[in-house]
């Protein structure tokens, strides 16, 4: 789902962005010309929840929102209301599919890895003395770090083709020349 349209320098919200209940109520609780509330909390909600967000790479739910306020503009002492949270939940429902659920997991458990590997502590010692972590243990991690982020790639690029090929299924018609111009002029 598109919430958001960049055009002619100019957000936009799309009609099908307001056919969902909680985000037509909040652009409707924002009487302002403008709608700079509206669209403060459309920008928080596309850049905590969309999985295209340029913040997905932040796997701590908490760190994220935190870095979307400080980094976006948003006012020092934002909080979501309660019907923006709701808007986010269904926005969530309405976006991510299995292979993005995957993707994120994925993302969790590398994260964790590399946690791990920045913190271990090759000096620490059990509570009998022998050392905690094994250089084997952290050579055989570091060996597999090229395959996780291979891995990690590719997923990402066929979440994004997924992302994109279901947001051209929903808008019914296909481009000019989508299908190639063979194609176009033989119909």
């Amino acid at each position: 789902m598109h919430l958001l349209e960049f055009a002619d320098y100019e957000v936009k919200v799309t009609p099908e962005a307001l056919l969902i209940k909680q985000i037509r109520m909040l652009w409707n609780q924002d009487r302002s010309k403008q709608k700079e509330k509206f669209f403060q909390q459309m920008s928080y909600l596309y850049f905590v929840v969309d999985p295209r967000s340029t913040y997905a790479y932040l796997t701590d739910k908490d760190e994220r929102k935190k870095a979307v306020i400080e980094q976006e503009g948003l006012p020092a002492d934002f909080k979501p209301s309660p019907l923006l949270e709701e808007a986010m939940v269904i926005y969530k429902q309405h976006t991510v599919t299995v292979s993005q659920k995957l993707l994120e997991a994925s993302m969790k458990a590398a994260d964790t890895v590399s946690k791990f590997l920045q913190e271990v502590d090759l000096t620490e010692e059990d509570d009998k003395g022998r050392p905690k972590y094994q250089v084997a243990q952290i050579t055989s991690a570091l060996k597999n770090v090229e395959g996780i982020v291979s891995s990690l790639q590719i997923l990402t690029k066929k979440v994004e083709q997924e992302v994109e090929d279901k947001s051209r299924a929903r808008g019914g018609q296909k481009a000019m020349f989508e299908d190639g111009i063979d194609t176009f002029m033989n119909r």
